[in-house]
């Protein structure tokens, strides 16, 4: 117990560190002064109105693609009844990506009666697609790329491709092989197990605009900063910069997208630009989403805490009633 302690605030402690030092050393290299006149020539509002839009836009389409796979997998679920569920992970989300998701999983298991591990199978399952999905696009945009970063995109394409073949083979037919059979039927790869390949293609089809909103939210950040920036590498990079920050290093992306951003667009817009740029997509991304999961904050808590006897179960037909 005393050791486990120490590990467990190192966990939680350290990517705020690499964060922070990665911050600062972004900074230190490019110059305070140079980045707060890259803030001071921004178009804010253009910023802060093109974010609202694409940050509500994806919402949308966050809660509804989620909605359909807990309707799929779970149990019958509308758009209305997981969308404030959806806003408030999004306040969590900002702190630790992985309680969110944790979160409207245990929801969806208290409100829906499914088992928890069926739940987070679902929750799962969304995550593997998003990645395909990033994947895919990140190797579409190979054209424009430079090595080494290239090259890397390429084997991860061909690894992810692959693998995303044998997983499904496995889901399809590995319940009797050897060693790896004993995994077919665990619970937490349950929505795996019922997915086809329609489902695969809906999601990644629902995701896909998703990934479309956010690359167009980048592009009009990029007009705010008055950048001349193509949009072909836009299109390109971002996918790339958004896997980058999944990757949990530090919270929240903080620093490793800042370096990517620098990295993928340096040879179009100076250093200062771009480092402001990254800083003010993220805060104002997150400060709307903040702002969206609040008003239902209070609420989603109390059922997730409540028994399930203890919610108005004359909502039930009404919310579900709709969902196939």
């Amino acid at each position: 117990m005393s050791v486990e302690r120490p590990l467990n605030m190192i966990r939680r402690v350290l990517p705020w560190l690499v964060a922070f030092g990665l911050m600062v050393l972004l900074v230190q290299r490019i110059g305070a002064e140079a980045i707060a006149d890259a803030f001071s020539r921004a178009n804010v509002p253009y910023l802060l109105v093109g974010t609202l839009f694409c940050t509500v836009a994806n919402f949308t389409i966050d809660a509804f693609s989620l909605s359909r796979c807990v309707s799929w997998f779970n149990a019958p679920m509308t758009f209305a009844r997981l969308a404030p569920v959806k806003a408030s992970a999004y306040l969590v989300g900002i702190l630790n990506y992985n309680v969110a998701s944790g979160g409207i999983a245990f929801w969806i298991a208290r409100r829906s009666g499914v088992p928890l591990l069926e739940a987070v199978s679902t929750m799962l399952f969304v995550n593997i697609v998003d990645a395909l999905l990033l994947v895919g696009l990140m190797a579409a945009g190979l054209p424009v790329l430079r090595e080494p970063l290239a090259t890397a995109v390429l084997t991860i394409a061909v690894v992810v491709s692959v693998g995303f073949v044998a997983q499904y083979l496995f889901w399809r037919h590995g319940e009797g092989l050897p060693v790896i059979g004993r995994f077919w039927g665990w619970p937490i790869f349950a929505s795996f197990r019922q997915a086809r390949l329609s489902h695969y293609a809906a999601l990644a089809a629902m995701r896909l605009c998703f990934l479309a909103v956010f690359i167009g939210n980048y592009w009009l950040a990029v007009e705010a900063f008055h950048l001349d920036i193509p949009l072909l590498q836009v299109i390109a990079a971002v996918p790339v910069i958004s896997f980058v920050g999944v990757v949990p290093i530090t919270v929240a992306g903080l620093g490793t997208v800042q370096a990517a951003t620098i990295y993928l667009f340096q040879e179009f817009a100076p250093k200062a630009d771009l480092l402001a740029l990254s800083l003010a997509v993220t805060a104002v991304m997150t400060a709307l989403r903040a702002l969206l999961g609040l008003p239902f904050f209070a609420t989603v808590s109390h059922e997730l805490m409540a028994r399930p006897d203890e919610t108005d179960a004359a909502t039930a037909p009404a919310d579900y009633s709709s969902s196939s």
